[in-house]
């Protein structure tokens, strides 16, 4: 079951919260390189979207493995991860997308909201309980990688607490899931680079190789305007 304040799980109890910065770099990186060939230059569309499908698979689970150390942290995502989504919206458009897609804040703040609703429903009547997750699988159709996407994030919350860093091996297959789901036609060849996402984890662990921390806003930041960059840059470059 996903963690509780008074049922921390195995995961919280056998470590300390661990170092994912090269994961979180990796993230940023092949996201911005993914969005380059969609919006600048279609002519290596093909390289950059095999890359960038890495992308969402990590940033989804490195969400999840810290709230499967601290359950209390949803709120706090929730916080920033709404008002940036708002923000980010006519961003999103203007780069090339409709505007009832939802952009990725969406989609994350979707799944820390069902991680929310699951580990609380012992305080909530069962029509409630119901009701709030029809309503987050109903809203989940309309953001970027649909509703595997959003239950990426409450899968892997529950890997993580009862198998430790054993459950960072499910980033890889349900990032190929999540990834899937957004692809027409729905498999291709490129999105098993999604796999990529378990080994990276762990890497990212076990190698102390001295990346400067990312600050806690810059994520939220950088979304919005590297594509507001890139967009530009397409016009006028």
């Amino acid at each position: 079951m996903i963690p509780s304040e008074q049922n921390p799980g195995q995961f919280q109890q056998n470590f300390a919260e661990p170092d994912l910065e090269l994961a979180k770099w990796l993230a940023v990186v092949t996201m911005a390189i993914d969005h380059y060939g969609k919006i600048v230059d279609d002519s290596v569309f093909l390289e950059t979207h095999t890359i960038g499908r890495v992308s969402f698979p990590l940033f989804a689970a490195i969400i999840a493995v810290r709230l499967a150390i601290r359950p209390e942290r949803d709120a706090r995502y929730l916080r920033h991860l709404i008002p940036w989504a708002i923000v980010s919206q006519p961003v999103f458009v203007l780069a090339g997308r409709n505007w009832y897609d939802g952009n990725i804040f969406f989609t994350l703040a979707l799944g820390v909201a069902a991680t929310l609703v699951w580990r609380r429903r012992a305080a909530m009547t069962d029509l409630s309980f119901a009701a709030a997750l029809a309503a987050i699988a109903a809203a989940s159709i309309f953001v970027d990688f649909g509703t595997v996407g959003v239950a990426m994030i409450p899968a892997m919350v529950y890997f993580v607490a009862r198998a430790g860093r054993a459950g960072f091996a499910a980033a890889g297959p349900l990032g190929l899931a999540a990834n899937t789901n957004a692809s027409w036609p729905p498999f291709e060849l490129v999105d098993l680079a999604a796999l990529l996402a378990s080994p990276i984890l762990m890497l990212s662990v076990r190698m102390k190789i001295g990346l400067p921390r990312l600050p806690t806003q810059f994520f939220y930041a950088f979304y919005p305007g590297h594509l507001l960059a890139l967009h530009f840059y397409d016009l006028y470059g």
